[in-house]
């Protein structure tokens, strides 16, 4: 699937210095309410009983979903060639609009990619269906065989999540929390999707995630993660070493559960 870092690269070439930015998410939160009925002389107030959450069982009943997901990208890209070193700030802001449909193996995910302050602009839509993924950006399409979406999309993590012990758990406004500090092998995938090349030898550490559940279910996943990628390659120069570091923050929200939606793959 196609990579961010080939983004980086083509930003490095049309913007002048180092881009930076910084960008902050916002924690999902729901509020429940109470209902209120009156007589001529008196007021009573009936508070809807709360529903046990159970959060198995609403991972489990999500057969589709759609979801929006807003996050920034922090990332060193340091560059050696000889005696020569480059260094290079780049800061992303990455707005994901996605469904995901489990019965039919198939899903759309749209995403916009900016650099800030300098606001160049990638669009790109993965159109998945089974193991072939359809990626269209800058108005080529690119097709392979890809089965990462299905361990990294959301909902899939969130599943993979449940099966460990968490490190940690509370409820805030009616909402439970549950926090996990994720195994790499879990993360690595998704890294690798968005900041490396397959060549590259990537490590991810300090993951973590927050799952959040109301009585009405999933309702979203906050996850951050931190990596380090290196990698030598061969330029005009001579050898190039190359060394990323990287930090991920993003906050998913579920928007809509079990609400079929069509995909078609792009013309080509």
């Amino acid at each position: 699937m196609k990579k961010l870092v080939v983004l980086l690269l083509t930003l490095i070439v049309i913007s002048a210095g180092c881009i930076s930015s910084s960008s902050q998410t916002q924690p999902v939160s729901t509020q429940s309410n109470g209902t209120a009925t009156s007589t001529s002389s008196t007021t009573t107030t009936i508070l809807k009983e709360k529903t046990p959450i159970n959060p198995i069982k609403a991972i489990e009943k999500i057969k589709q979903y759609t979801y929006v997901e807003n996050a920034s990208a922090r990332l060193n890209i340091e560059m050696k060639t000889g005696n020569l070193t480059q260094q290079i700030n780049v800061s992303l802001i990455i707005e994901e609009r996605g469904y995901v449909d489990f019965e039919g193996m198939k899903a759309r995910i749209q995403t916009r990619t900016t650099t800030r302050p300098d606001n160049v602009t990638l669009n790109t839509t993965w159109i998945v269906l089974g193991q072939k993924v359809y990626v269209e950006s800058l108005g080529n399409v690119t097709i392979e065989n890809n089965t990462q979406f299905w361990r990294t999309n959301p909902v899939s993590l969130a599943r993979e999540l449940l099966k460990l012990r968490p490190i940690g758990n509370y409820t805030e406004n009616g909402t439970l929390i549950l926090v996990y500090s994720v195994p790499e092998e879990l993360v690595l995938p998704l890294a690798e999707l968005y900041f490396t090349t397959p060549e590259m030898n990537t490590t991810v550490t300090d993951a973590t995630a927050e799952l959040y559940f109301t009585e009405n279910g999933f309702v979203g996943i906050k996850l951050t993660y931190e990596i380090l990628a290196t990698t030598t390659t061969t330029g005009i120069g001579g050898e190039v070493k190359v060394r990323e570091k990287g930090l991920w923050k993003g906050i998913t929200r579920i928007t809509s559960i079990n609400k079929k939606e069509e995909v078609k793959a792009p013309s080509t």
